[in-house]
């Protein structure tokens, strides 16, 4: 480990930084030049990039370099280059941990280091074995070179770094009987389960060895400087193991020590069956499917991820995946793995990614990763499959924009805009250039000869619809109007008159070929037509034979559906609102009546009444017999003229409310009615949207009747139901073959009474949405229940 950070280099280096990827090349760049003082850092990506750095660079240089570059290795770019270049330029290997015969491999071949990168002190060791690489270099000295005797404490640091670095098991050993250990790496302790302090300062003889082998003498077989590689058997705390063993010698003048690498052959062999055994799944998978290595770069891929990127399988094989997505999924894509891991309950994940194929547009894919671990729980690599979601981000692109559309269908007051708004919506949401909205139309009837009255109504009855009705164009996309110029109205010798009177969905691969098209040449091969209930149809077409496929039917169908029903409601609003026009004509007739009986009637009465009351002093006691007679009459006449004005006023329609206090209203109608009256609340009453003023002539005609038939002890109870409210008394009540009749205008049990009263009461709840029920009260008298439900106004 560097423990207190690299010191500063003594004169200005040059580093050139060879790595393929783009993000882990800045990244790399920007930790080495932020650490290190006189350092420049020269990033390249290719074995050409680098050579054309190395011509230029002056001064101490060294070569930084991932493990494959642009197809070629580090190992065989070092062979090339330390081949050609005078001076030798040293090469230091920094790379994710990976092959296991990877360090041994950089060893063997002659680089001055090896560094593994993902560690917390990676930046700081690689900088160390740069420096130390580079002072060798000046002195003369080569990686593979024999070292002079003065130079054997450089030898040692040289092997003591590739030692420390090295993530395969390491054991150093001093050339002697039994070949001596003088230390292991942690690597060691871990494979073969032994403790590095029981193993220092014995033998490999007395430890490793298997009984009937014998130790590796690389000094004695290839010389110092020199390296044996050898597949042999040694003990590890688990029993015999097989390993692919590779051992160093270097001599330190006084003493010759050997470094031997010990390289997993079964865990070696179990990753090539593991790939083998992907490489058949990769195969056999119909959807795109690839294998990552440990350093993120493509393993194998099968012929469709080929196909999708637009490549060659073995051009794939070696790239990094930046080369086909975005950065940002790429670091997406690491930090789904890294979350994976992590989580001992997952074992795959899915995610939305962007594919950029080598030739066209950017593909919208869902990939489903895993990591691939050995049996130790080391990362190896990942494996993905991934699908083209595409289409179904379009479908769901349509799906929504219908979704929109429908509320603008639902907003549309009148049929025309709601045929206008569809057909928008078809172009729109769901790509139907083509389209129309029909709408159906009764023809007037006519005579082709004279006949009865009986004669005329039986054939008008008896005519069928394809008699009397047309398909009329209610609106037309701008395109269907470019392709076709005007459109006509369809009859019963139409395509579409078959799937109108049908009411069933018909689609036309072709309709040139149908046996009832209007225009053999016409324009349209393909062609929907879906009813729209009895309102009429919806066509969408194109110049394509046979262009829609069955979801394109399918939302066209909901699309339909929502017209339909769109269209029915503006359909009820339009007959709503000329009922609503035609009520308006009669309350205006209403007010002219009213305004009629009130000049017309009282002017008479109201001089009837003043000669009356000038006649009095002219009559004697006989005459004012007949005089009070007439007075009386007078009287009743204003009466029911005020009843008739009431009566007609109160069935009204409502053109304004308000929220009202029921209680308020009630005391206002209990002091205009009777002060003394004895009223009685039960519960307090609701609020309502309403009409005060109806509202309180309703109270007031409902007070006056049960003082009017119950006396001047008569009590009025007012209560709150679940669903309204009830004003009940303790009068003589009516009796049940009588209440349905006491709330028609002029039905009176008394025999003075107009008749007027509960008729007022029963227009005035009614012109408010309300409905109201005559029943018996507790106290046995008459009970009025208003109820809120039939109407719109409820309890505020």
């Amino acid at each position: 480990m560097v423990g207190s950070g690299p010191p500063p280099f003594s004169r200005p280096t040059t580093v050139v930084y060879a790595d393929p990827a783009p993000e882990s090349r800045r990244r790399t760049v920007d930790a080495l030049e932020s650490t290190a003082d006189a350092l420049t850092v020269v990033p390249v990506a290719t074995p050409t990039a680098l050579r054309d750095a190395l011509a230029e660079a002056s001064g101490p240089t060294c070569v930084v370099t991932e493990r494959d570059l642009d197809g070629t290795s580090a190992l065989a770019l070092y062979d090339r280059i330390a081949a050609g270049e005078e001076p030798s330029v040293p090469f230091v290997l920094y790379t994710g941990d990976g092959d296991e015969l990877l360090a041994s491999d950089a060893i063997g071949a002659g680089l001055a280091g090896y560094v593994p990168r993902g560690r917390e002190d990676s930046i700081e060791r690689l900088l160390a074995q740069v420096r130390r690489a580079i002072d060798e270099t000046e002195r003369g000295e080569t990686a593979t070179a024999p070292r002079p005797d003065g130079d054997a404490a450089t030898e040692r640091d040289r092997f003591r770094s590739l030692f420390e670095n090295i993530p395969d098991p390491v054991v150093l050993t001093v050339r002697d009987d039994g070949n001596r250990i003088l230390d292991v790496n942690p690597a060691f302790e871990e494979v073969f389960g032994y403790d590095r302090a029981t193993l220092v300062g014995t033998t490999i003889e007395d430890r490793l060895i298997p009984d009937g082998s014998e130790s590796v003498d690389a000094y004695g077989e290839s010389g110092p400087g020199g390296s044996v590689t050898t597949i042999d058997e040694r003990v590890t705390a688990e029993g015999p193991q097989e390993f692919l063993l590779r051992v160093f010698a270097v001599d330190l003048g006084d003493e010759i020590h050997e470094y031997a690498i010990y390289t997993d052959i079964a865990a070696q062999k179990r990753r090539e069956r593991d790939l083998e055994r992907y490489r058949t799944l990769v195969d056999t998978v119909g959807d795109p499917m690839f294998v990552l290595d440990a350093d993120g770069r493509i393993e194998m891929v099968n012929e469709a991820m080929a196909a999708v990127l637009g490549t060659t399988r073995a051009d794939l094989v070696g790239d990094h995946p930046s080369d086909y997505m975005p950065d940002e999924d790429v670091e997406r894509a690491k930090a789904t793995i890294r979350e994976i891991l992590a989580d001992e309950d997952r074992t795959w994940e899915t995610y939305e990614m962007q594919f950029e194929p080598v030739d066209g547009g950017p593909l919208l894919v869902e990939n489903n990763v895993a990591p691939l671990v050995d049996e130790r729980g080391t990362f190896t690599g990942s494996v993905g499959v991934i699908r083209d979601i595409s289409d179904r981000k379009e479908r769901e692109r349509r799906i929504h924009r219908l979704h929109e559309g429908t509320r603008r269908l639902m907003a549309a007051e009148r049929t025309d805009e709601v045929a206008r708004v569809a057909t928008e919506i078809a172009r729109d949401a769901l790509s139907l250039e083509l389209n129309s909205v029909y709408l159906y139309e009764e023809r007037p009837a006519v005579r082709s000869a004279p006949a009865s009255d009986a004669t005329a109504r039986t054939d008008s009855t008896t005519e069928s619809r394809d008699e009397r009705g047309v398909l009329v164009p209610a609106a037309v996309t701008d395109e269907t109007e470019a392709l076709l110029g005007t459109v006509p109205a369809l009859g019963p010798e139409s395509i579409a008159w078959d799937a109108f009177t049908a009411g069933e969905t018909l689609v036309h691969g072709d309709v040139r070929r149908a046996d009832n098209v209007r225009n053999p040449e016409t324009p349209i091969r393909s062609e929907i037509h879906i009813p729209l209930g009895d309102a009429g149809i919806f066509i969408a077409g194109s110049t394509t034979p046979n262009d829609f496929d069955a979801e394109t039917v399918s939302l066209a169908r909901i699309l339909a559906a929502n017209v339909e029903a769109a269209l029915e409601r503006a359909r009820r609003e339009a007959e709503l609102a000329a009922r609503t026009a035609e009520l308006e004509r009669q309350n205006d007739r209403l007010d002219a009546f009213a305004s009629t009986v009130s000049h017309d009637l009282r002017n008479p009465l109201t001089l009837a009444a003043g000669h009356l009351e000038n006649l009095a002093a002219h009559v004697d006691g006989e005459g004012e017999r007949y005089r009070e007679e007439i007075d009386w009459a007078l009287e009743r006449m204003d009466t029911l003229i005020e009843n008739v004005l009431a009566l007609a006023r109160s069935g009204q329609r409502l053109t304004e409310t308000e929220a009202v206090d029921l209680e308020e209203i009630a005391e206002r109608a209990h002091r205009t009615v009777d002060p003394d009256l004895d009223l009685v609340r039960e519960d307090s009453l609701p609020t309502v949207e309403a009409d005060p003023e109806r509202l309180l002539v309703c109270f007031e005609n409902a007070f006056r009747n049960a003082r009017e038939h119950g006396g001047d002890d008569v009590t009025v109870t007012l209560e709150r139901t679940a669903d309204g409210f009830a004003i009940g008394d303790d009068g003589p009540g009516v009796p049940p073959a009588e209440r349905a009749a006491i709330l028609e205008s002029g039905y009176s049990t008394d025999p003075d009474g107009t008749g007027f009263g509960l008729a007022i009461v029963s227009e005035a709840i009614e012109a408010h949405g309300w409905s109201i029920a005559v029943e018996e009260s507790a106290a046995g008298g008459l009970r009025l229940a208003v109820s809120f439900e039939d109407g719109e106004s409820t309890d505020l």
